[in-house]
């Protein structure tokens, strides 16, 4: 949906009578996905879906309600009767903020030609090219290639609006071999052929490297992480811990800990190359270039409007995006500068297990190898992992180019070689 169909549509919806504050969020997605198994493609989709959401705001109520049709003007209406009905049956919420009413100018860093042009066709092709490359290695393939066409609009009866239209891709593949598997990706607002077929040759790679892992006796050391390793820690130490409200309360690590953490940076910019994404968050507020961490020194923390307001202090909206900066260090470099270590190709299955560290424990999965003198020499079995982030940052001793990646939030993280990891027990 353009921006001017976006903004009729909003127009006509808060026309309708309604008693308080209304606010109109519409998210469309045109959805190009095919899924595959054991070296052959088992689904392919194409996806059509919108969401219309109501919200209302009455004094300090509010509630809200979220439909899928935006061509039934009467389910429309009635809707927003029901929303206002419900919100005067809320208590009262001191925390509820009235609509920021501004109009926001589309800047659709996140839209790609590109991705807009593909058909599920060529997308299903891909994917069918990749389950013959893992047929042709003997090696089971597993994925998902997705492709999405997306807009999301804003509008609210304090006369605010904004629109963008995005693209979001997403391949990832698993390999699996008899004893060990691999796993790559390719994430951004645009895919070619040539990325498939580099992020295939990438996870078949590993798998291969994988097979009959030996065991680490888990023990602190040094490791790589891949940009995905480092997107998964930095993604929840970022939603757990930079947090002006829980800082100030004392629920946060950063309520009483002034130390430098290491020397990288850390930020948001929906207008980052690296991964640009949309401008502006679900209530309308716009999202500029924010600094969490600049050489180790934390600068802002998320600041929610309302507790911005009651502290006389600037807003920080939660971003759509996060790039860490890198030395710009090859992964291969990194393993040449490396005599005793462990490289990671990824994380799963993390939980935290001290907010006021930033702690964090997890497993490794889908390749995990020794490097000894500068070279890596063999596979070993997946372990268990237990990391303060803030221990994490001051021990990074080398770091890569930021590269895409993130399967909840569009990340660009570089690769990472830390010192002193803390492996904790086998997982297998």
């Amino acid at each position: 949906m353009k921006r001017q169909q976006a903004q009729d549509l909003i127009a006509s919806i808060l026309e309708l009578p309604h008693d308080g504050e209304l606010q109109v969020l519409i998210d469309g997605v045109e959805r190009l996905g095919t899924r595959f198994n054991d070296c052959a493609v088992s689904q392919n989709a194409l996806r059509q879906q919108a969401t219309l959401t109501l919200s209302a705001r009455l004094e300090q109520k509010k509630t809200s309600i979220t439909i899928n049709a935006l061509d039934d003007l009467d389910l429309i209406r009635r809707s927003v009767a029901r929303v206002f009905e419900t919100c005067r049956h809320m208590p009262d919420d001191e925390e509820v903020m009235p609509a920021i009413g501004e109009v926001l100018d589309s800047h659709e860093y996140a839209y790609s030609e590109e991705s807009e042009a593909l058909e599920i066709e060529t997308v299903g092709a891909w994917a069918a090219q990749a389950c013959a490359a893992g047929t042709a290695a003997a090696i089971d393939l597993a994925g998902l290639l997705a492709v999405g066409k997306m807009f999301t609009a804003y509008g609210d009866s304090a006369g605010g609006f904004a629109h963008e239209r995005y693209h979001r891709c997403d391949y990832h593949v698993t390999a699996t071999g008899n004893n060990g598997s691999g796993w790559a990706e390719h994430q951004g607002v645009s895919i070619a052929q040539q990325d498939v077929t580099a992020a295939t040759a990438c996870a078949i790679d590993k798998c291969a490297k994988a097979q009959n892992p030996e065991i680490f006796e888990p023990r602190p050391t040094t490791v790589i992480l891949e940009p995905q390793a480092v997107g998964d820690l930095m993604a929840m130490a970022l939603f757990y811990g930079f947090d002006q409200r829980a800082r100030d309360e004392g629920r946060s690590p950063f309520s009483d800990y002034d130390q430098t953490l290491g020397r990288l940076s850390f930020y948001s910019d929906p207008a980052d190359p690296a991964f640009p994404t949309v401008s502006f968050n679900n209530d309308g507020q716009p999202l500029a270039r924010t600094t969490w961490l600049d050489q180790g020194n934390v600068q802002q923390l998320m600041t929610s409007r309302y507790w911005a307001d009651k502290n006389g202090i600037a807003v920080k909206p939660t971003p759509n995006n996060i790039i860490m900066t890198g030395d710009g260090t090859s992964v291969e470099q990194l393993i040449a500068d490396t005599q005793d270590g462990i490289l990671v190709t990824r994380f799963w299955y993390i939980r935290s297990t001290d907010a006021k560290t930033l702690g964090f424990t997890g497993m490794t999965r889908d390749g995990t190898y020794r490097i000894e003198n500068g070279a890596v020499t063999h596979p070993v079995v997946d372990m268990r992992w237990n990391e303060s982030v803030l221990r994490l940052l001051q021990n990074v001793v080398a770091s890569g180019k930021p590269v895409a990646t993130g399967e909840f939030i569009s990340m660009a993280m570089p690769a990472l070689k830390v010192e002193n990891f803390h492996f904790t027990s086998l997982s297998n």
